[in-house]
């Protein structure tokens, strides 16, 4: 038998070849990393240190699995993920992260421009150098032109009945202006074009307690918070997170939002339950493309889901109880081909304390279909906007008009509206237009037995209206 001699550069090649094609050695094991309380973690505690080094771990090996094993972990300076791709974060039934509760405080006097000292209600938890967040009107936005809803400043000291300031206040707060730290943290922190992050199987407890005030935490203690780069003026000014997936996790008592997405692309959030958020439950937000929400319980919260400035996004089959409104679709930025291809299929809500579903003025071709809604504080279904669709949805027992058209050139076909029954003022239209150029055809309307009401009234010009 012959024997073949291989050069010595072609069989380098080929071991290279093979080697890359080939696992690492202990690849496998390096992928999945685990959290503990007991000592049998790669990372064990009982706070966010050993998630947050786990986490620095997965990204520095190019992803991989996070598993998190059973037990309550104290998050007090929030989990951040920057930049990391491929990254799953699972928790074992029974693995809870929690805020701790958060300072807050009343002022029992006002203080005028230039005080450096405050009298509050309660000093616990408040410490020296400290950011306050005052919850009264502070500098003027250059975007709106209308002075901020808020002001900072530093805490120096902290004595047994009031609050030294480090500076004298730049802007007056009145009596009974509530106070918190600023630099509260977030459950999770996504950012800096993050992609492929999934979230899942964990209960995210955002630390308010039921003695808490309805304080509005906005883009503080949410469960999770993602943000990709953008600008209200300009739009995306970098890369946008992509990917993210927050899955079968139970979210509930945050001050901010159970989930929010700033400049995510085709982030999910699947069949997750979120409970009494002061803020909204699911907030797809400036300059989201390609989002979803669906198969979510949605229960006592502000705002079931709120799409701001978000594009080409779906919201279906998901339940909402007793939130105070369902569904917000509106515009805060003022580029064009914003708000527009959202569809609000199948959802049901039961008990909403204000409208249901308000697509607001700004917006553009949005479908609204499938929706059942059933007890209503206000009007069922507000259409703002143009060439949007409204179709097949189920109106039953508005307390205010079932359908209210104040956009132009929409349709409003086949919906089926049960007007209110019972003590209390009722409303006596079923839908009401005061757009033009809509077409409102093949809509049932079901007044209560023996109550004469007016299924439409058209104060628009130009509609095509068909009697249900």
């Amino acid at each position: 038998m012959k024997t073949r001699t291989i050069p010595v550069s072609a069989l380098a090649m080929a071991v290279a070849w093979i080697l890359c094609v080939m696992p690492a050695a202990g690849t496998a094991a390096e992928s999945l990393l685990t959290v503990a309380q007991d000592g049998s973690g790669q990372f064990n505690g009982v706070n966010e240190k050993p998630i947050q080094a786990a986490i620095d771990a997965a990204r520095r090996q190019g992803g991989g699995e996070i598993v998190i094993e059973a037990g309550e972990y104290l998050i007090r300076s929030g989990l951040r993920i920057a930049g990391a791709t491929n990254m799953t974060i699972r928790g074992k039934p029974g693995a809870i992260l929690r805020l701790p509760p958060m300072p807050n405080a009343l002022m029992i006097e006002a203080a005028a421009i230039g005080a450096s000292a405050l009298s509050v209600d309660n000093v616990a938890g408040f410490t020296n150098g400290m950011r306050l967040h005052f919850c009264a009107p502070g500098k003027t936005n250059r975007f709106t032109g209308k002075p901020d809803p808020y002001f900072i400043a530093r805490l120096a000291r902290v004595e047994s009945d009031r609050l030294v300031l480090a500076e004298p206040l730049a802007f007056a707060a009145p009596a009974k202006t509530r106070l918190y730290p600023e630099a509260e943290p977030n459950i999770f922190h996504v950012t800096k074009s993050s992609a492929g992050i999934v979230i899942e199987g964990l209960t995210l407890e955002g630390g308010r307690r039921a003695s808490d005030p309805k304080i509005s935490g906005h883009v503080v203690r949410c469960g999770v918070l993602a943000e990709g780069g953008y600008r209200y003026e300009s739009g995306l000014i970098g890369l946008p997170v992509r990917g993210l997936v927050v899955r079968r996790c139970i979210i509930r008592q945050c001050f901010g939002r159970g989930v929010a997405m700033y400049a995510v692309a085709d982030g999910v959030v699947e069949d997750c339950v979120i409970e009494d958020t002061v803020d909204e439950a699911i907030d797809l937000d400036h300059f989201a493309t390609g989002c979803r929400a669906t198969g979510n319980r949605v229960a006592r919260c502000r705002v079931g889901v709120e799409l701001n400035d978000a594009n080409d996004c779906l919201v279906r089959s998901n339940r909402f109880e007793a939130c105070d409104a369902g569904i917000n679709l509106w515009r805060w930025c003022r580029q064009p081909e914003l708000n527009v291809r959202n569809r609000i299929l199948d959802n049901q809500f039961l008990d909403t304390s204000r409208s249901a579903v308000a697509i607001q003025t700004g917006t553009a071709s949005n479908i609204v279909s499938g929706n059942r809604i059933r007890g209503c504080g206000g009007i069922g279904v507000f259409l703002g906007g143009s060439h949007q669709t409204l179709a097949s949805n189920t109106v039953c027992a508005a307390r205010g008009v079932s359908i209210a058209v104040a956009g132009s050139d929409n349709a409003i076909t086949d919906n089926h509206c049960k007007m209110a029954t019972g003590a209390g003022k009722r409303e006596s239209v079923a839908i009401r237009i005061t757009g033009d150029r809509n077409r409102v055809t093949g809509n049932v309307v079901q007044p209560p037995p023996g109550v004469a009401v007016q299924a439409v009234l058209d104060r628009g010009k130009e509609n095509q209206v068909s009697a249900p």
